[in-house]
Parts: C-alpha cells; sequence; structure tokens
C-alpha cells in the first residue's frame, strides 16, 4: 500500500545521507581556548595527536564509557557526529556536529582524526583522538561535505524559519559563520626549488652553509633544479616533488642541528645529524626570498627545543648522564643551542633603535 510505502522510505531514506567509520579511541587531551586561536589550532591538534599516538601512558579516559583502546563506529547522520558500541549498538556518545570547534588529521599517521569540542558537563575543551580503520581524511571529507549542505539548508530555510519556533528538544546549532573549516593539512607549505643535499664535515656553521651553497650554485644549471614543496610541521620537514608530490626526502626536527639564509637572501639550507659522524646539508632557493621558510623552520626548532625542555622534570634532569662529547645528541643540542641564541640576538638587534 502507499502507506507502507512511506514507511519504508521514511525508513530507508535516512540511511543515504549516513556515513560509517570503523575506529577506535586513543583518548582526549585537554586544550585551552588559545589553542584555538587561528593559527595555531592546528599545530595544537597535531600535537595531540602525537601526544595520544606515541604517550600512551598518559592518556585520560572518560570514565570508560569511550575512553582509550575502545573500538567504536564513528557514525556521520544529518547534522550529529555519533559514537556507537559495534557489539551491542549502544549510543555512546553524541556529538552535534555545530559545536565542533576544529577537527583534523595526523600529519604523522594518515589514519589518526581528531575534532575539538567543549565538554556539555564540565564546558572543558577537549581534543579526541581515534585511529581510524580507513584513510582519516575520508571523515574529514565527509564532515566538510555535512558541513555544506547543513549551511545550504539552513541558508534556504532562514528566511521562513523562526528560531523560536524550533525544536527546544534538538540541538542548537551554532550559525553558518561559524562553522569549523575541515582542517586536513596540519602543516606549513613552501613551494621552492631544491638545490639538492650534500655530505658536510660539521653539524653547525655559517661557513659549512655557505661553502656548500655555493658547491651547489657553481656546479648546476638553475633549469636542473626541482620544483619541490617543503612542508613544515612541527615534528618533520618533507621534501616533496612539485610533479607528483613523491616524498624526496622527510628530516625529524629532533635531528635538524644547523640552518641559515645564505649569502643570498634566496638560499637557504639546514644541516641534518644522520648518525655519530654523518650530516648532510639540504639547500634550497626561495623566491621572493628565504625568509618565510626559515621562520617557519626556526619556529619548528623552538616548539620542538621547548617540548623538549617541557617535558623533563628538574629533577630528572639533574640525574641524568651528560651524553658524551662526540655523540650526535650533544651535537645536535649544542647546534640547536647556537641557533636559538643566534636567532633572539637577532631579534633583540632587530628591536633595537
Amino acid at each position: 500500500s502507499d502507506q507502507s510505502l512511506k514507511e519504508f522510505e521514511g525508513a530507508t531514506l535516512p540511511l543515504l545521507y549516513c556515513q560509517c567509520f570503523a575506529v577506535r579511541s586513543l583518548g582526549w587531551v585537554e586544550m585551552s581556548e588559545d589553542d584555538m586561536a587561528p593559527g595555531k589550532s592546528s599545530v595544537a591538534v597535531n600535537n595531540c595527536i602525537r601526544q595520544l599516538s606515541y604517550h600512551k601512558h598518559n592518556l585520560h579516559d572518560t570514565a570508560g564509557i569511550w575512553g582509550e583502546g575502545k573500538d567504536m563506529l564513528m557514525v556521520l547522520e544529518n547534522d550529529t557526529m555519533k559514537l556507537i558500541d559495534p557489539l551491542g549498538q549502544t549510543l555512546l556518545h553524541a556529538q552535534p556536529i555545530g559545536s565542533i570547534r576544529v577537527w583534523g588529521v595526523g600529519r604523522d599517521n594518515g589514519r589518526d582524526f581528531a575534532y575539538v569540542a567543549r565538554d556539555n558537563l564540565t564546558q572543558v575543551l577537549k581534543c579526541h583522538v581515534f585511529r581510524c580503520d580507513s584513510p582519516a581524511k575520508n571523515i574529514a571529507t565527509s564532515l566538510h561535505e555535512m558541513c555544506s549542505k547543513i549551511m545550504m539548508e539552513r541558508k534556504a530555510s532562514k528566511p521562513g524559519v523562526s528560531r523560536l519556533n524550533s525544536d527546544p528538544g534538538k540541538p542548537v546549532v551554532i550559525p553558518v559563520e561559524e562553522f569549523p573549516a575541515p582542517k586536513n593539512e596540519l602543516f606549513q607549505r613552501f613551494r621552492v626549488y631544491y638545490l639538492g643535499n650534500q655530505p658536510v664535515a660539521k653539524p653547525v656553521g655559517m661557513d659549512i652553509v655557505n661553502e656548500t651553497l655555493e658547491t651547489a650554485m657553481n656546479g648546476r644549471d638553475k633549469n636542473d633544479w626541482t620544483p619541490v614543496f617543503v612542508n613544515v610541521a612541527p615534528a618533520t620537514l618533507t621534501i616533496l616533488s612539485r610533479q607528483d608530490e613523491e616524498v624526496l626526502s622527510e628530516c625529524r626536527v629532533r635531528f635538524l642541528s644547523f640552518m641559515g639564509v645564505g649569502k643570498d637572501v634566496h638560499t637557504f639550507a639546514f644541516i641534518m645529524a644522520e648518525g655519530p659522524h654523518d650530516f648532510t646539508c639540504h639547500m634550497f632557493w626561495c623566491e621572493p626570498n628565504a625568509a618565510s621558510l626559515s621562520e617557519a623552520v626556526q619556529a619548528a626548532c623552538m616548539l620542538r627545543y621547548q617540548k623538549c625542555l617541557d617535558a623533563r622534570p628538574p629533577s630528572l634532569a639533574s640525574c641524568l648522564p651528560t651524553p658524551p662529547a662526540d655523540s650526535v645528541a650533544r651535537r645536535v643540542k649544542k647546534g640547536m643551542q647556537s641557533l636559538l641564541g643566534s636567532f633572539k640576538s637577532y631579534r633583540s638587534g632587530s628591536q633595537s633603535p
């Protein structure tokens, strides 16, 4: 009958707008409102993802309901993100999509997904992190599509619908202008030319950087330079071919021992510690100059260095053995301190009358 057909449509049509993802909760990290500031939210979310991915002993657990280590289904339906127990089909949590401040995909692992929202009971801002069975960008893309759909529907219905007549039982969705923008890429990207890399004798020194840059500039024609993207993340510097985004080199910030702008302001280089006596200098040509790239790498180094200091309790630092004089750790630390010291001197000097 027509009635049974309508009932069938009513039961099945909502499924067309429902998407389901298998995920595992890695827990949550408390965040501050300052972390949500423009330009800082991507880094803050990525740091939360790293913290919960690699330091599981620091995990929070929300009363065992949907905390660390629990397998669940993340269902995106209408204007709500639902977390469901796959065994008992129990609803563990319902999050209005409009109340999500920001979301992101992990830089180190493309299957890590996180979103930030305020807890309804405690009003604490939390970053919830999940490990996905499929690429996490699928969730981010779906959220973006759903936000676009909701915005279009609300724009269409806004002239004829009064908020006073809305169902009080439904969660309030924030205005269109405040919808979160998808944060799929938690890094800064620069279009530059790669001059190549060269083994060097020492981990630090502008003389080393300038000599290596001069050799690279004199030894190759400009047409032979490789057009690349340099992605600068808090923990990683990635060099990718502009043609097919093949990863040419991936460098951990923790092993960056020195960096500098060459005599020509278009040139920039950094030195990586590959082993106890093995150092490599990576060189670039930047347009219009190397200032933006160098400042981004400096910021990543400073963030990494500060995190190392914050992570070491004073009581522990005093009893740790001093690294050998020729160790990579000591050379990298010396280079980092030299780098940061020169950066601070440059800043203070530029501000003096």
